[in-house]
């Protein structure tokens, strides 16, 4: 059985006492010099949450000292990346980042007082996951081509559902790509939106393969396609959208941990080789494929490639789609 490494409101507290130390590089030989803070801007028992908890207890192992995880929820996760963003950075703060706070937040939400690109200094990249493209059955499609068909047949009449950001962005990048035209339905959660596709309200879903899995085993909901640039343990018979003809195509949710800008380069090595060695681990990627992600380590200059990559690009449909921050 697992034993998560759970922040107590002692620890975090005993944590939240260390005076303050100006901004510069730490020392790395003296790091870590007691427990790590893992901020998770999202709240206890989500997937990001489960996600983060898997690694930090196997990163404790490499590190010599726990790594307790500490839940800041608030504002679409804005509140405790910042938390992260103003940490000192002498590697003892690490913060869980993912997709939608450092990629997208900035251009939807306001709030977002942040820069991705430049407060923080990435450690690596911890998983993927693609979409799976779902449909109710009774939207009379079993392929994406007929899908396609359908769609430009009579244009705008397949509802799509959305809980998230990320998964409508991923809807609309899917909808140029093969060049159609759905009407979006959106959610305040994937959960409610998950209901409503297994009714038949909406039509179309692109949803993590975790949520949808149980549902196309029962026969609920017929997998089309998935988003990723090969296909997936859970669905082997499902081909991605690249393999249907859109060789370019390639829409994948990712997480990661990143430390404050400033933080020494010999420190973020050190947390980068606890986390490669966690991922190595069969337990830690059995326990991620459970939450329905597929672990994957990166060097740090890897993982920033890919954040600068995915700010681009999500920028750049951002403004083509007019959507105007909130």
């Amino acid at each position: 059985m697992m034993h998560f490494v759970t922040a107590s409101v002692a620890a975090l507290a005993a944590l939240a006492t260390v005076p303050f130390m100006a901004p510069g590089p730490a020392r790395a030989a003296e790091f870590p010099s007691g427990p790590i803070r893992f901020i998770v801007p999202f709240n206890a028992g989500g997937g990001t949450d489960v996600v983060a908890r898997v690694v930090a207890e196997e990163m404790s192992k490499s590190l010599g000292q726990p790594v307790l995880v500490d839940n800041r929820p608030g504002a679409q996760g804005i509140a405790g990346t910042k938390a992260g963003a103003m940490a000192s950075p002498d590697g003892q703060t690490i913060t869980f980042v993912l997709q939608a706070t450092l990629a997208l937040n900035p251009s939807l939400y306001k709030a977002t007082n942040y820069d991705p690109a430049k407060d923080f200094v990435p450690i690596s990249q911890l998983s993927t996951s693609p979409y799976v493209v779902a449909v109710n059955p009774k939207l009379g499609v079993k392929t994406i081509q007929e899908l396609i068909a359908k769609a430009k047949a009579t244009p705008g009449s397949i509802n799509y559902a959305s809980g998230a950001a990320a998964s409508h962005l991923a809807s609309l990048l899917f909808q140029k790509t093969v060049g159609i035209a759905m009407t979006h339905i959106p959610y305040s959660g994937s959960g409610q939106a998950l209901t409503d596709l297994l009714s038949g309200r909406v039509g179309v879903m692109l949803s993590s393969p975790v949520s949808v899995l149980p549902h196309i085993k029962s026969g609920s909901l017929i997998p089309l396609a998935v988003t990723g640039p090969e296909r997936i343990p859970s669905l082997p018979d499902v081909p991605t959208v690249a393999e249907l003809g859109y060789p370019d195509f390639d829409v994948s949710g990712w997480y990661g941990i990143a430390a404050p800008k400033g933080t020494d380069p010999a420190i973020v090595a050190k947390l980068n080789a606890a986390v490669v060695a966690a991922l190595q681990q069969d337990s830690v990627r059995a326990s991620l494929e459970k939450s329905g992600v597929d672990g994957r380590s990166s060097t740090p200059e890897e993982f920033r490639k890919l954040i600068d990559t995915e700010i681009k690009r999500w920028t750049a449909l951002i403004k083509e789609e007019g959507i105007k921050p909130e």
